[in-house]
């Protein structure tokens, strides 16, 4: 069994005990005190067997012209510790457009939770917004919200982007969340709300709370980014809307339903303390429960009866961890009644600087600095970083993405967090308001209690691609009544380093091949046994074709921002002139196994070092001594030499040329031998997953491409495309002054990129020179160090002309 074959079951198996076991407890026993340490490690082995990733992309910019290279560096991490994650090898990138088509591409190798790639921004892309998504096939067993977005901003002169939409008051989005979940008559009902455009930036107005009889209520007014909270007591068998003034003009929105009975939930942040009140009106309700986990890990738990229809809880900050903590109260029939969520601000972090930078330096001067990592404690820590060096302009924002606001905010939300930054770069009262608006109002739908007590085994459609890429599909039968489970179907992705998996259809025709890891763009042959040829096969795409729905913000390009317009396309046309062979200098990984899937050959025979022979038969029957060259029923057969058992087996072996799986040696007999350049020979039995092979023959010619072979009408044979290669980043270097004074324009606007940076003993130095584009360039440097801390620091200078 393969190793991520292992890990699929392991986790299924355990999650499906997992689930069975925090049903029977929250069902059978009713709450005590002495339940809540079980309840936690119920929730804990929950967690194990529920494993979450999320992924992060550091890009170069955010703004860019057609011709030039994005670059990225995927960080993926385990959601509980936001530490590199082990389970995924391959991530998944791309970038689509407003109408949600993809528009690039691209699976990444990923190497200990970090890899990095590149795309080429071709000349067809309009002038607009665009999303660069990210996410790993386990990934896709979840919701795919929670996927890595990041917008950018791509620039073509010679196509424009499309005329913006206008607005008008209906494309205002005005929301009420209450807090806790539900409002209710006759209890002090807390409500957050958010006033946001057409494309969920928050914008400022105020209102008031109406009821059927036109009387005013109660009168609000947003905050930071377009929300607020405000509190009233809603009377029953009445009615009641928001009345909101934006811009001089009046919408009006009902609020959400208010129920008779139910429970509301508030929570105030006393300090070092939490003080959460739970409220009811519901005569039978007896205790109640409430239980904080942050980042699917449990924290506080605790049983408290209700007197009055009251229970009051304080939460030590010191007993919940850092980032966002969601808050459930279960009543005593064990159902969640209400939930809400609290952020506190992480004070962990990897403490990065950027030491002995200047300030001020002139085109093509070398630039030197430090990159310098340590713990929450000042001790030196090694690192996993990536840098980049920009240009900042009127086009170019300032980065404010980074990989902590991410980890710790953005990626454990739904939708387009603005201004993330704000919430670490501010303290005080106002900004706590704003965080806790923010957790009102974004919602929380990475985990729910409803899944952990269903009675109910849980599925997993997607593997992890723990070793490499796994490429499915489905197979269906061309007459009717044919079976299509239990059929033999093998996958060849022909080459010099060749993949072949064989796999056999499981339910309703479902076939998997794991192909580990291979480069770039190739034929994939797929095929069933000749047995079994009246079958088709289809082959599954690899991304996952569920997109977010939202509107792109319209790119309004002013005609003031002309001239860098045209100096970053003349920037991208220059260095596709002058160096186009530059944005084509790929490597393969430093660790590229280029074993065969059987390992070393018992016997290579390269032909060319034997006299020739015109025909493959005499070729085998004279050279290649480990094979017994049979005819039986006027057609050609192969046996293999046994060796560890001295003799030959009796069941033919696994014939194969550039590997691709021969079921007719009368084809390889009639091959042209001058086009085979060498036979490797297994002289032993090979096992590949549940499949087992007495011996393997095995041809290359000499381009790994066929080379004129025959495939089997029933083959399937479609183009598909690996993992990326990558790309190195090219900086020119201007040690002495002939290079200095060389004519070949410099206008580069990302000076420096470097996705594999490392700090061992804490330490960086990095070098790089300035382009002959004036102006002022930004330094921003992040990654998680080896105790799983994320950090980041950012500088600026400036190149003068």
């Amino acid at each position: 069994m393969k190793n991520t074959d292992k890990i699929f079951a392991a986790l299924t198996n355990c999650k499906s005990w997992c689930f069975a076991g925090i049903f029977l407890f929250c069902g059978v026993h009713g709450f005590s005190q002495d339940d809540a340490t079980g309840i936690q490690q119920q929730f804990q082995t929950y967690t194990n067997s529920n494993f979450q990733e999320k992924v992060f992309l550091h890009t170069d910019k955010t703004v860019y012209a057609t011709g030039e290279v994005l670059w990225f560096k995927a960080y993926i991490t385990k959601v509980t510790d936001n530490n590199f994650s082990s389970l995924s090898s391959i991530c998944y990138v791309e970038i689509f457009s407003s109408d949600n088509k993809p528009l690039l591409q691209g699976k990444v190798d990923i190497n200990a939770g970090s890899g990095n790639g590149s795309f080429v921004l071709p000349p067809f892309i309009r002038t607009g917004n665009y999303v660069i998504r990210a996410f790993t096939n386990w990934m896709k067993n979840f919701d795919p919200s929670f996927y890595f977005e990041q917008p950018i901003t791509i620039i073509n002169p010679g196509k424009k982007g499309q005329a913006p939409d206008r607005l008008n008051e209906a494309v205002y989005s005005i929301q009420f969340f209450p807090e806790g979940g539900n409002m209710v008559y006759g209890l002090d009902n807390t409500l957050a709300f958010k006033i946001a455009d057409a494309y969920g930036k928050g914008v400022q107005g105020k209102g008031v709370i109406v009821n059927d009889n036109n009387d005013t209520i109660i009168a609000f007014q947003a905050e930071h980014f377009g929300m607020g909270t405000f509190s009233f007591i809603p009377v029953k068998g009445n009615r009641y809307h928001a009345v909101v003034h934006i811009d001089n003009k009046s919408i009006i929105r009902d609020l959400p339903e208010i129920y008779e009975n139910g429970w509301i939930l508030h929570v105030k942040d006393e300090g070092n303390s939490l003080s959460v009140a739970v409220k009811s009106n519901i005569e039978s309700a007896g205790e109640v429960f409430l239980i904080a986990q942050t980042r699917q890990l449990p924290g506080f738990a605790k049983m408290q009866p209700l007197t009055n229809g009251n229970a009051a809880f304080s939460i030590d900050k010191s007993s919940i961890g850092e980032g966002i903590t969601q808050l459930t109260v279960f009543n005593d029939k064990k159902q969640p009644v209400c939930e809400r969520l609290y952020f506190k601000r992480p004070a962990t972090s990897m403490q990065v600087k950027l030491n002995n930078l200047k300030k001020d330096f002139h085109p093509r001067q070398k630039v030197d600095l430090s990159v310098l990592t340590n713990d929450t404690n000042g001790e030196a820590v090694d690192a996993n970083m990536s840098a980049t060096v920009y240009l900042t302009d009127s086009l170019q924002p300032e980065q404010k993405i980074n990989l902590l606001n991410y980890l710790w905010l953005s990626s454990d939300l739904k939708g387009t967090i603005e201004s993330p930054e704000y919430y670490f770069e501010n303290t005080g009262a106002e900004a706590g308001k704003a965080a806790d608006n923010l957790m009102l109002t974004q919602g929380w739908r990475r985990f729910k209690w409803e899944d952990v007590l269903k009675n109910t085994a849980p599925s997993f459609a997607y593997l992890p691609e723990h070793e490499g890429h796994i490429i499915t599909g489905k197979l269906t039968p061309k007459i009717s009544g044919l079976p299509d489970t239990g059929v033999h179907v093998y996958l060849s992705v022909p080459g010099k380093n060749f993949k072949f998996s064989p796999t056999v259809s499981t339910v309703s025709g479902y076939i998997r091949f794991n192909v580990e890891k291979f480069y770039g763009s190739h034929e994939l042959i797929v095929r069933a046994s000749p047995a079994d040829s009246n079958y088709r096969i289809f082959i599954d795409k690899p991304f996952f074709e569920n997109y977010p729905e939202k509107k792109f913000q319209p790119l309004l390009l002013q005609p003031a921002l002309t001239n860098e317009i045209l100096t970053r396309s003349i920037g991208a046309q220059a260095e596709n002139t002058y160096q186009p062979e530059k944005k084509e200098n790929f490597v393969l990984p430093p660790l590229y196994d280029t074993t065969g899937f059987a390992g070393i050959p018992s016997r290579t025979y390269y032909l060319d070092n034997y006299t020739r022979f015109p025909t493959m038969e005499e070729v085998m029957r004279e050279y290649v001594k480990e094979v017994h060259v049979r005819i039986r029923q006027k057609s050609f057969h192969y046996e293999v030499f046994n060796e560890p058992a001295i003799n030959y087996f009796s069941v033919e072996p696994l014939v194969m040329i550039d590997g691709v799986r021969v079921f007719d040696v009368d084809k390889i007999i009639l091959l042209d031998p001058l086009k085979i350049k060498k036979v490797d020979v297994i002289t032993n039995r090979v096992y590949l997953g549940k499949q087992q092979y007495d011996g393997v023959v095995s041809y290359a010619t000499y381009n790994d491409d066929l080379d004129g072979f025959t495939l089997d009408p029933n083959a399937l044979v479609i183009e598909y495309e690996g993992l990326q290669l990558k790309r190195e980043f090219y900086s020119p270097q201007y040690e002495t002054d002939k290079q200095a004074s060389s004519r070949l324009p410099d206008y580069r606007n990302v000076l420096y990129w470097a996705p594999d940076l490392k700090t061992p003993g804490g330490k960086k130095d990095i070098s790089f020179y300035t382009a002959d584009v004036p102006g002022k360039y930004i330094v921003l440097v992040q990654g998680i160090s080896s105790k799983g801390l994320a950090g980041f620091a950012t500088a600026d200078f400036t190149i003068s002309p």
